[in-house]
C-alpha cells in the first residue's frame, strides 16, 4: 500500500558483555542499528552458555536488574521505546557469583566450586523468583527452560501474573528439546497455542533457519550424489511452485538487488544505459514466464522495462 517499513529485530544482548556501563552502551549501539527489541539474561557475561547447556553461572538478582535499568536508560537517552526482553536461566543454572543479595539465599546450597561459586538449587522456583524480580523492569519476561513442558510453563505463567497482571511473557521453542520424546503429536500440534493463552505471546525457534539451511544442504548433496542434476532440478521446481504462497529468492540475481542498481545506471544515464545487469540475463531469459510469476521489482526499471 505504498509504506516502507522493516521488519523489527530483536536482537540478542547476551548477558550484557559485562557490567551496567557496557549493558547502557551496548543498548544504544543496538537502537542504532535498527532493534526494536533487545533481550538480556541473567548469565555471569564471561561464563556464558547456551542456555540448553551446562555449566551456567548466575548473577545475583539485584546485579542482573541493575541491567536491566541501564538498558531502559539507554533507550530513553536515546529517545526510543525499545522493547526490554528479559530472559533468566535459573531453571537450569546451579551457580552463582555471590551470596550477596537476600532474593537469593533461599536457594543457596552452602557449597563452593574451586573457581569460588555458590551452589545454588536450579529450578522453576528460582526462576518464578527472578522473574518477579525482573517484571517491573522490563516489558517481557522470559525464563529460558530445560524442555517443552506445559505444566512448568503454566506455574510460572500464573506466578508472574499473580502479582503483574498482564505482563507479556516469553518462551522458546528450542530445536534443543526432542520434541516428538517429550511430548504427543497432538501435544505438539497445539502447544504454541496453549502457551499463547498462558501469556506467552512471544514464541519463537530459536535457529530454526540454522537446521534449515543444513538439512536442505544436506538433502540436496545426499540425492545429487545419487541422482546427479535431477536432484537440483527437483529443488528449482520446488522453488518455483513455492513462489505462490510468496517465495521470491528463485532468480538468486534479483533476490540481491541487481535491479536496484540497474535503476541507479539507468538514472545517471538518463535512461539510455547499455550495461544493465539484468537486460540480456539468464533470469530474464529464462525466469520470467508463467511457471514463474514472480518478475521484476516491484516500480523498478526492471519490472517495467525488462519482463517479457
Amino acid at each position: 500500500n505504498g509504506i516502507h517499513w522493516f521488519a523489527p529485530i530483536v536482537a540478542d544482548a547476551e548477558a550484557g558483555f559485562g557490567g551496567a556501563l557496557n549493558v547502557f552502551e551496548l543498548m544504544k549501539a543496538m537502537i542504532e542499528a535498527g532493534a526494536a527489541g533487545v533481550h538480556f539474561e541473567d548469565q555471569l557475561a564471561s561464563e556464558k552458555k547456551c542456555g540448553h547447556m551446562g555449566g551456567k553461572v548466575l548473577i545475583p538478582t539485584s546485579q542482573a536488574v541493575r541491567n536491566l535499568v541501564s538498558a531502559r536508560l539507554a533507550a530513553d537517552v536515546m529517545g526510543v521505546p525499545t522493547v526490554i526482553i528479559a530472559r533468566t536461566d535459573a531453571d537450569a543454572a546451579s551457580l552463582i557469583t555471590s551470596d550477596v543479595d537476600p532474593s537469593d539465599h533461599e536457594f543457596l546450597t552452602g557449597e563452593r566450586t574451586m573457581e569460588g561459586f555458590y551452589g545454588v538449587n536450579a529450578g522453576i522456583d528460582q526462576a518464578i523468583s527472578r522473574g518477579l524480580s525482573y517484571a517491573p523492569y522490563a516489558d517481557v519476561v522470559w525464563c529460558e527452560t530445560s524442555e517443552p513442558n506445559l505444566e512448568q510453563a503454566q506455574r510460572f505463567a500464573e506466578a508472574i501474573h499473580e502479582k503483574f497482571p498482564g505482563k507479556l511473557l516469553a518462551y522458546n521453542c528450542s530445536p534443543s528439546f526432542n520434541w516428538k520424546k517429550k511430548l504427543s503429536e497432538e501435544e505438539i500440534s497445539r502447544f504454541q497455542e496453549e502457551i499463547g493463552a498462558m501469556g506467552y505471546r512471544f514464541q519463537f525457534v530459536t535457529l530454526a533457519g540454522f537446521h534449515a539451511l543444513n538439512y536442505s544442504m544436506f538433502d540436496l548433496a545426499r540425492n545429487y550424489r545419487e541422482r546427479g542434476m535431477d536432484a537440483y532440478s527437483d529443488l528449482q521446481q520446488a522453488e518455483f511452485a513455492a513462489e505462490e504462497h510468496g517465495y521470491t529468492a528463485t532468480k538468486h540475481q534479483r533476490e540481491v538487488g541487481a535491479g536496484y542498481f540497474d535503476e541507479v545506471a539507468q538514472i545517471v544515464a538518463g535512461g539510455a544505459a547499455s550495461t544493465t545487469a539484468l537486460t540480456g540475463s539468464t533470469e530474464e531469459a529464462q525466469f520470467d514466464s508463467p511457471e514463474s510469476p514472480i518478475t521484476g521489482l516491484p516500480g523498478s526499471t526492471q519490472n517495467e522495462q525488462f519482463v517479457k
